[in-house]
């Protein structure tokens, strides 16, 4: 296992995943995005993995089942972390691969790293652009709730 937290006692904080996303970082990532002609989804369910691995056939059609449309191996613990540092936190996930295959689609391969490092090398430039376009755009005051993320998050009160 992954450090998930930064409270291993005595006292504990129970940091809500409820919203996992800051929403005023995803709201500028998905409109600066668009302005560059990324295809962008505000929204979605992701299913995080313990990895480094890919998962098995019969893993990725349980998530598909499930609805979920992302299988990531990088926003667990990373969210968790963030939210107890009350940092605002966004994770943009670009797809690389689908998964061990799709239903109905017997012909399509599972994921190979031959192919994810295929799909990083052809996102790379998209990627990096988003960012230096997103970030002079993040100053001015969090009016978001991540500054006060743990202000009722310890057992018996206090912050």
């Amino acid at each position: 296992g992954r450090a998930d937290t930064y409270f291993t006692g005595p006292r504990v904080g129970h940091a809500s995943a409820a919203d996992p996303y800051c929403p005023r970082l995803r709201a500028l990532a998905v409109a600066t995005g668009r302005e560059l002609g990324v295809t962008m989804h505000d929204g979605g369910t992701v299913v995080v993995i313990n990895g480094p691995r890919f998962s098995t056939r019969a893993e990725s059609r349980w998530f598909a089942a499930q609805g979920w449309e992302v299988v990531n191996m990088t926003q667990y613990p990373e969210l968790i972390l963030a939210r107890e540092l009350e940092l605002c936190y966004l994770n943009i996930a670009l797809i690389t691969d689908y998964d061990a295959g799709l239903e109905g689609a017997p012909d399509l391969p599972p994921v190979s790293v031959a192919e994810v490092e295929r799909f990083f090398a052809s996102n790379n430039d998209r990627v990096r652009e988003l960012i230096l376009r997103l970030v002079p755009k993040l100053d001015g005051p969090r009016e978001c709730p991540c500054p006060h993320a743990m202000e009722h998050a310890f057992i018996g009160g206090g912050g």
